[in-house]
């Protein structure tokens, strides 16, 4: 996540010769639990660390569930069952608008395609990618705005070794100077904030 705060001085006067108020419950380093920013940095910096390579057995989940379990945050097996087809949970749900770094994100029959028109002096381009997902899990990197989101995932497309890509959750149309973009988004997705153990 990166982005996390620390105390903040609200200007309170403390009674003279009170200790300095510290962090307490999931923010105290005393503590068995961390802190949410915290957890969220350990999970992306596993995947980035990762990028190039096989994670263990290849599988999109097992990427996933080695980055919580090195955060000491709860895994789909904490939720659930886990087999090969299942719609895994991996925390509190969250929509797309609060979705952050750290957070991941189960896929089920997800498509889509992005297409780009260019119109201009030198004639008519288009550029068309097209991506899908059909039984899969992803970290979130970062939120790109417009309902972008950069990913790390591995086995994706089948084989491959931890990447980062941007996917799509919005459908819509963008036009901006002499090019236009029309996203198309197709299937169904979970995000979810994980928690600590």
């Amino acid at each position: 996540m990166g982005n996390g705060s620390g105390p903040i001085d609200d200007g309170t006067l403390a009674r003279i010769g009170s200790p300095e108020p510290g962090p307490i419950g999931l923010d105290s380093k005393g503590g068995t639990k961390q802190n949410r920013a915290s957890m969220a940095d350990r999970i992306v910096s596993y995947a980035s660390r990762k990028r190039g390579e096989r994670d263990g057995d290849g599988e999109c989940y097992t990427l996933v569930n080695r980055a919580l379990r090195a955060a000491d945050a709860r895994t789909a097996a904490d939720y659930g069952a886990v087999s090969p087809d299942a719609d895994y949970v991996w925390g509190t749900s969250v929509a797309l608008s609060d979705l952050r770094a750290g957070d991941v994100i189960q896929f089920r029959d997800y498509t889509y395609t992005r297409v780009t028109v260019t119109d201009d002096d030198t004639g008519t381009t288009t550029n068309e990618e097209e991506g899908e997902r059909p039984h899969h899990t992803a970290i979130v990197q970062s939120v790109d705005g417009g309902g972008a989101v950069t990913v790390w995932e591995q086995n994706a497309p089948e084989g491959s070794a931890v990447t980062r890509n941007r996917l799509f959750f919005t459908s819509g149309t963008t036009t901006s100077g002499t090019r236009t973009t029309t996203i198309t988004v197709r299937g169904t997705f979970w995000f979810y904030r994980p928690e600590a153990r």
